[in-house]
């Protein structure tokens, strides 16, 4: 929980930056028309078996979107989006130890909402798409578990201008991958929570 609550405080603080450098951005900015390539990285909270011999460590997520803006509806966009997201599980104290992880590669849609927040736009986005989900024991010759199948995601976060054509922003996504079982015994249920910080540039 302390982990959650100080990523949440540097998300914030994220945003309060993201006003301070764009206060006289303009109101449309990169977010109107063409297509753009970006990059996103931030914490990420899995969902392993709940045992008091298990110990889920926040990890990371990182991804990279390729996308373009639907000229018929003002606000929406599609892309491409390729994302890792890893967390150290320690078993027994830490005697035992796994890497849990799941890639997936997903079609998104975005929609920034139309709302007056001075240079920052809010923005909304599902995606379905492929995920492998795996979890690698390091302490037991590498035996790895691993489920692949659909995977869909939730988001919402804020973006903003910060040079010609360069966008930034935060927010945070739900990904559900597949889950991991064994002898009818759920591993994992292949979830995650995302805290992200994205960069955006539009060609």
């Amino acid at each position: 929980m302390n982990t959650l609550m100080k990523t949440a405080a540097v998300v914030a603080l994220s945003v309060g930056t993201l006003f301070a450098l764009t206060g006289s951005a303009s109101a449309d900015g990169a977010y109107t028309k063409g297509s753009y390539v970006g990059v996103y990285g931030g914490a990420n909270w899995d969902d392993v078996i709940t045992s008091k011999f298990v110990d889920d460590n926040s990890g990371y997520a990182v991804g990279a979107v390729v996308g373009t803006h639907v000229n018929a509806v003002k606000g929406l966009r599609i892309e491409a989006d390729l994302s890792n997201r890893s967390n150290d599980v320690d078993i027994f104290g830490g005697k035992l130890s796994a890497q849990h992880e799941t890639t997936a590669i997903l079609g998104n849609v975005v929609y920034d909402v139309p709302v007056d927040l001075g240079p920052v736009h809010p923005y909304v986005l599902a995606g379905v798409g492929y995920a492998k989900t795996t979890a690698t024991f390091e302490d037991v010759s590498l035996l790895k578990l691993e489920s692949s199948g659909v995977a869909w995601q939730l988001g919402a976060g804020v973006n903003t201008q910060i040079a010609d054509g360069v966008t930034a922003g935060v927010g945070y996504r739900y990904l559900q991958g597949p889950a991991i079982e064994v002898l009818n015994t759920e591993l994992s249920d292949g979830s995650n929570h995302s805290l992200v910080a994205s960069v955006n540039f539009a060609f």
